[in-house]
């Protein structure tokens, strides 16, 4: 089981086994708001961690039937197995350790963003592919340890694309205040919440795409994303394979789709 599936199934076998004990464990009143406001912090739509918790309903003491009426996957058996050896007190500070990790992602994310444009004001960037993987690199920050992401290396992405939309070059943008070039957005491809499912850096040119506003709020928030992201996908499979990123368009999905956070607790 991928990393990114697997935070999401623990927080929904805590939601199982434990119920309202749980819900006021993490703060809040009633299953719904718990439902509601765990799948915005994960960004995951709401109903998957409830689907999530219903499977685990079969196999957990909760008085809810869940899935009954199908086979548990081997999935779902054998992490309920290994999570049912661990006390409340163990899950429960996993689970918290889960959230905390999404809200302080979301936090490096905005700032990342910031960087960027602050950064491109004096740097416009450069020309590079890679042509090799690079070693993941880590940043310590309290209890945490996060994947960093380089601003510099997003400046450089952009240049690659002479800072037009890969979707489309032809796709209007504004100009940039800052140094005068169009306005585009870095977005990694494979996004770094995965990375915890591979052992080479995500952060690397071959896996930013310059994308004009529209489209880089269209993968994220849109409907029809897939088609975008096929097409980007085709054009950069053999750019990523260079880094090191092995990935096919379903799993690119996925983690599309999936959200976990890029950071590890070090505890």
């Amino acid at each position: 089981m991928k990393a990114t599936s697997y935070e999401l199934s623990v927080i929904a076998y805590y939601l199982s086994e434990y119920d309202m004990k749980a819900v006021k464990e993490l703060g809040f009143r009633t299953r719904q708001e718990a439902f509601n406001e765990i799948s915005i912090i994960m960004g995951r739509e709401n109903n998957y961690l409830k689907l999530r918790r219903d499977e685990f309903d079969v196999l957990t003491s909760s008085n809810r039937k869940g899935w009954c009426n199908r086979p548990v996957t081997q999935d779902v058996q054998k992490l309920f197995e290994n999570l049912s050896v661990k006390t409340y007190d163990e899950i429960t500070r996993e689970v918290q350790n889960i959230i905390s990790c999404a809200k302080i992602d979301t936090q490096s994310e905005n700032l990342y963003v910031e960087k960027v444009n602050t950064s491109i004001s004096s740097e416009k960037g450069k020309k590079i592919i890679r042509y090799e993987p690079k070693p993941v690199s880590t940043q310590k920050q309290g209890e945490y340890i996060f994947y960093k992401r380089d601003p510099g290396i997003a400046i450089n992405a952009l240049k690659n694309a002479d800072y037009k939309c890969e979707y489309c070059s032809e796709h209007q943008t504004f100009i940039r205040k800052a140094n005068g070039m169009p306005y585009t957005e870095p977005h990694h491809l494979v996004p770094m919440r995965a990375q915890k499912d591979f052992s080479v850096s995500l952060d690397v040119e071959n896996n930013i795409v310059s994308l004009c506003s529209n489209c880089h709020n269209l993968i994220h928030y849109g409907k029809g994303a897939e088609i975008l992201l096929k097409k980007i996908y085709n054009e950069r499979e053999q750019l990523l394979q260079r880094a090191g990123i092995v990935v096919t368009f379903e799993e690119l999905l996925f983690y599309k789709s999936a959200q976990s956070s890029s950071f590890v607790s070090t505890r």
